[in-house]
């Protein structure tokens, strides 16, 4: 049986608390609440009953229920969190049952930790009846000196709906200070490694973002009112990007609140997907490291007679491509060439013949970089 989640949790039992983690979230006809980081309140935890007792905003649902103070027992409260936030909870109460107060600790900011999550202290309260519990909310703490980081529940709500976007978002909060960059923010705006600007108040970083979105930005907060428009941008480069934009400002409780930019280009956003598939040219996507190929586009199957169980199972180095002509092409695309490549193909219709590849390396900054193969048919 798994560890509560208000016990220590024994070595061999975090295994079965991580399975739970993939889990659906959805809740089952009279299966208990879960408790969600976006738009949590505070929650009460009961050490002796191991019973957690907590209220959510209900417009920071996901479908804006207001839901009221729910309960639930704890293990089945904590459940759709990761284990790295159950054991940070955890942490949490039991330094508060024991110190009287513990935290500010971050909760929900993801595993990579690029968005700030939700700092939340716990107290400890002794119940008439001797119970001790701990009470436990979102705060900054009177020590922290960068106040910037409480935007409530708001991690977990862009890490689900917009780190996976192409769109061009930019998130800063209520003192100025930017909390979230997408890679399309990233990528248009020409910034070299969002580093320079997370966690910075925007208006001291005009030179990395440009002119336009630090006024636009400091506008609607000073302003407390939302934009929409479209127009140009004048990037730090001196080069300008049309955009149709959004800048939404908000506010939840008292202090709490920023300033939500979202842009598409001017010309519509592009469904790459939908390009890479109606490409005449044959494209391959293979992973360098381990040589399967991740994706090919409708040209690249009909051209080498690819079947799907064939990508599932099997590398490249396995059915097209020699072990030495892969070689060939991944050190052509490392050396940046212009120049195709031409290597031998076993077709799976057994077949061979000689092609020409364009090879280029895409996402060389991460574990696994992706080689680009281009051919004609």
């Amino acid at each position: 049986m798994a560890a509560h989640p208000l016990e220590p949790v024994k070595p061999s039992e975090a295994p079965q608390t991580e399975a739970r983690e993939t889990e659906a979230p959805q809740k089952k006809e009279g299966e208990a609440p879960a408790l969600s980081l976006a738009g949590l309140q505070f929650f009460i935890a009961d050490i002796s009953r191991k019973t957690i007792l907590w209220h959510e905003i209900g417009s920071q649902s996901f479908n804006s229920e207001v839901k009221d103070l729910q309960e639930a027992p704890s293990n089945e409260a904590l459940r759709h969190l990761s284990p790295e936030d159950r054991k940070t909870i955890l942490h949490l109460v039991q330094g508060a049952i024991r110190e009287g107060r513990a935290g500010p600790f971050d909760v929900g900011g993801g595993v990579d930790h690029r968005i700030p999550g939700i700092p939340i202290v716990a107290h400890r309260y002794e119940l008439p009846d001797g119970r001790i519990i701990a009470i436990c909310f979102p705060s900054i703490g009177e020590d922290d000196d960068n106040p910037g980081r409480v935007i409530l529940g708001l991690a977990p709500i862009l890490q689900h709906f917009v780190a996976s976007s192409n769109r061009v978002v930019l998130l800063v909060d209520n003192f100025g200070y930017v909390r979230f960059a997408s890679e399309g923010f990233v990528k248009s705006f020409q910034i070299e490694d969002a580093r320079l600007i997370i966690g910075r108040n925007i208006a001291h970083i005009q030179k990395r973002v440009g002119r336009t979105i630090v006024s636009l930005a400091l506008a609607a907060l000073t302003r407390r009112a939302s934009a929409t428009g479209r127009g140009k941008f004048l990037l730090a480069s001196n080069d300008s990007l049309e955009l149709s934009y959004d800048a939404m400002y908000f506010r939840i409780g008292g202090t709490v609140g920023g300033v939500l930019f979202s842009a598409g280009h001017a010309g519509g956003d592009v469904d790459f997907a939908k390009v890479f598939e109606i490409c005449s040219a044959p494209i391959l996507i293979v992973n360098a490291k381990s040589r399967v190929i991740v994706a090919a586009n409708n040209a690249a199957m009909k051209s080498f007679h690819l079947t799907a169980e064939i990508l599932d199972n099997k590398s490249i180095s396995e059915t097209l491509l020699h072990p030495n002509s892969f070689t060939s092409l991944m050190e052509a695309a490392e050396q940046g060439s212009d120049l195709p490549v031409s290597v031998p193909v076993n077709l799976l219709n057994g077949q061979t013949k000689k092609k020409r590849f364009k090879c280029s390396l895409l996402d060389t900054d991460k574990k696994e970089p992706k080689l680009i193969l281009e051919t004609r048919t």
